[in-house]
C-alpha cells in the first residue's frame, strides 16, 4: 500500500495541470527554454531598459537553455551565473555567457559528498559546497534575482526551507521572483520532504507552481506573486 507520500509524488501533476487551465495563469506567458535533456520557463520582463538575472545551479555541461533565454531577451541585459563543481566541460561552456563559479551549492559550506557528471554519467565525488545565502549574497553580492535554475542532483531537497515565508532567504533580505526545479527520484524520507515542501510553499501562497514534468524525476516551475517588485517587472505594471 502506498502511503500518503507515495501518493503526493505520483498524483501531483494532476491538480497542477488543472489549475494551469483557468482563464487568468492561461494568460500569462511561461516561456519554454530547452536544454538538450529538459525544459526550464521564464516570464520575461514587461518593462524595457531593465536587467534579468538568472543563476544556474548545477551546470551540467549545457548551457541551451540559457543561450536561447539570451537571444530571446534581445536588447534586455541578462546576468548569468552557474556554479558546477566540475570544472572540466563547465567552465569554459559557461563563461561563455556569465560568470562561473566552481563549486556546489548547498544548506551549509564544507566539503562532502555530491552527485556530478562526469564523461557522460554521473558519479560520486567529495567536493566544495558553499551554503545557498553565502553563494546569492556574499559571492554575487546581490539580493534581488529574477529567476534561478536548480538541478543539483538531490541538493535541491537541503535547500527547501530557504524559500518558505520567513525562511532564511527573507530573513537574509533576498527576493527570488522565479525559480526551477528539478526533484531527483526519491527514497521514503526525501518524499515526505517532498510532500512537506509542497504543501507549505501552497499554504505560504507566494509561489505558485506550474508545468509538471514526469520523469524519473519531477521538474516544477515556481513563480512569486506576493512581492510587488516581482510582480511589477513580470506579471502587471
Amino acid at each position: 500500500m502506498n502511503s500518503d507520500a507515495d501518493t503526493f509524488w505520483n498524483q501531483l501533476e494532476n491538480p497542477v495541470q488543472k489549475c494551469e487551465k483557468m482563464n487568468d495563469l492561461k494568460m500569462i506567458p511561461m516561456e519554454p527554454f530547452t536544454n538538450l535533456d529538459e525544459t526550464k520557463y521564464s516570464i520575461l520582463p514587461i518593462c524595457g531598459n531593465t536587467v534579468m538575472s538568472l543563476v544556474t545551479i548545477g551546470v551540467g555541461q549545457d548551457v541551451n537553455a540559457e543561450v536561447e533565454l539570451q537571444k530571446r531577451l534581445g536588447n534586455y541585459s541578462v546576468q548569468f551565473y552557474g556554479a558546477d563543481p566540475i570544472v572540466d566541460g563547465n567552465d569554459e561552456l559557461f563563461s561563455k555567457i556569465g560568470t562561473f563559479f566552481p563549486f556546489a551549492v548547498g544548506n551549509s559550506s564544507r566539503m562532502g559528498t555530491a552527485s556530478v557528471l562526469l564523461e557522460g554519467s554521473y558519479t560520486e565525488r567529495r567536493v566544495i559546497h558553499v551554503e545557498f545565502i553565502e553563494f546569492l549574497k556574499g559571492i554575487i553580492g546581490k539580493s534581488f534575482f529574477d529567476n534561478i535554475w536548480v538541478d543539483g542532483e538531490y541538493a535541491e531537497y537541503e535547500l527547501f526551507e530557504y524559500f518558505y515565508n520567513g525562511g532564511q532567504l527573507d530573513r537574509e533580505g533576498i527576493t527570488v521572483c522565479q525559480f526551477n526545479m528539478e526533484f531527483h527520484l526519491p527514497n521514503a524520507d526525501r518524499k515526505n520532504q517532498f510532500k512537506k515542501f509542497i504543501t507549505r510553499i501552497y499554504q505560504d501562497r507566494r509561489y505558485a507552481f506550474f508545468r509538471p514534468v514526469r520523469g524519473s524525476h519531477i521538474r516544477l516551475y515556481f513563480v512569486n506573486f506576493a512581492d510587488p517588485s516581482c510582480t511589477r517587472k513580470f506579471i502587471s505594471e
